[in-house]
């Protein structure tokens, strides 16, 4: 397992705590949801984000790693003249243009949302919630567990 591989499990890892801890306060009901989304939402996905960037930089192979993973795949250094983006880095482009990805990598607001009428399900610009991010941690685990092989087999 490479270093940039190791990071970015224990991204996966941090980001998992935070959501059982989020599910846990949840449950506790001592704050307002809104409050707990507006508190958990930006960390969890800080740390999703990384696991993300840092498994990036491993399908790429690089040796020199960063001081701060990518985000996204247009935030990824240069190759050098002559190489080629491997053809996993190829896909995830593809898949940061809609769905589930899309939505990791597109910013959230700061601060606290604006309250939304009672008669009002959804809001624009809201915080992603306990049930959202679980469902990006679980798709970013899975797709990260498949493109794993093509690591391992160069």
């Amino acid at each position: 397992m490479s270093q940039a591989q190791a990071f970015a499990n224990h991204s996966m890892y941090m980001a998992s705590i935070l959501i059982e801890s989020w599910a846990q306060s949840e449950l506790a009901a001592k704050s307002p949801v809104n409050a707990l989304n507006a508190a958990f939402a930006p960390a969890v996905k800080l740390h999703l984000l990384d696991a993300y960037g840092w498994f990036l930089i491993a399908l790429r192979r690089e040796s020199q790693l960063p001081s701060k993973p990518p985000h996204n795949t247009q935030a990824l250094t240069a190759l050098p003249a002559g190489i080629e983006q491997p053809p996993e880095v190829k896909e995830l482009q593809l898949l940061e243009q809609s769905g589930w990805l899309k939505a990791l990598t597109s910013p959230i607001p700061l601060g606290m949302p604006a309250r939304q009428a009672s008669n009002i399900l959804v809001s624009e610009g809201s915080y992603p919630d306990l049930a959202k991010v679980t469902e990006w941690r679980d798709a970013l685990e899975s797709l990260l567990q498949r493109q794993s092989d093509a690591i391992e087999e160069s």
